[in-house]
């Protein structure tokens, strides 16, 4: 099985069509929007959910099954379907318009496939088995996201590195704040003033004394460097 290359794609008013209206293709329509692509639901169903999304002008709906032509100038396709007909189809015309394509759970027809998600804040995590096991991949995403604690009793993330996605608003500001007086910080030193003071000061809301902290951590190394 080959490697895939890793990238996040920015599809704010990009054409993406998807393929299919039940619970998985409800998913990623909602994934879709929340990035802002400008989504074509063909499907001659829908979930309520679509189905209000369609109505509230959110998505286009085309009430019928896949025809060839569906996919023009798509940057983006989904099929999410059952029908391995429709899927070779859409894969052949995915190819000849040069649209980026996931066929759900067939990683041959695909030329990406999505990975397991885990979200805090504005910090996503994408988890992938390349294909391999996507049961694994949610496994990793559900320990990441705390919905499973191996002999662990604690409401926290069981993924402890999750606990700094709590400060990137004032990891941000902190950066902003750098690049108006022209300092620079080396990623070195970045990691060595994220240390557990500044970030107990975040999550006890101190967002303030962390981004000061933080800041005279990161220009003593400018000045020392």
């Amino acid at each position: 099985m080959g490697r895939y290359y890793p990238v996040y794609l920015d599809i704010a008013r990009r054409r993406c069509v998807v393929i299919g209206a039940g619970p998985v293709a409800e998913r990623k329509v909602r994934q879709l929007l929340a990035a802002g692509a400008d989504v074509t639901l063909v499907s001659p169903e829908a979930t309520p959910e679509l189905r209000r999304s369609a109505e509230a002008g959110r998505l286009r709906w085309i009430e019928r099954g896949y025809a060839e032509g569906d996919l023009a100038g798509a940057f983006l396709a989904i099929a999410a379907t059952d029908d391995t007909e429709v899927n070779r189809a859409v894969s052949a015309e995915a190819e000849r318009e040069r649209a980026l394509l996931n066929v759900v759970d067939v990683p041959s027809l695909c030329t990406f496939v999505a990975p397991a998600i885990v979200e805090r804040g504005p910090v996503t995590v994408a988890i992938s088995t390349g294909g391999a096991s996507p049961a694994l991949a949610r496994k990793i995403r559900e320990l990441m996201n705390g919905t499973q604690h191996p002999g662990v009793d604690d409401a926290g993330p069981y993924c402890r590195c999750l606990s700094w996605a709590d400060a990137a608003d004032v990891l941000a500001d902190v950066r902003a704040e750098l690049k108006s007086r022209r300092h620079t910080a080396s990623p070195e030193a970045w990691q060595q003033a994220m240390d557990e003071e500044t970030l107990a000061l975040v999550r006890a809301g101190q967002s303030r004394a962390a981004r000061e902290r933080l800041l005279r951590a990161l220009l003593g190394a400018a000045a020392k460097g």
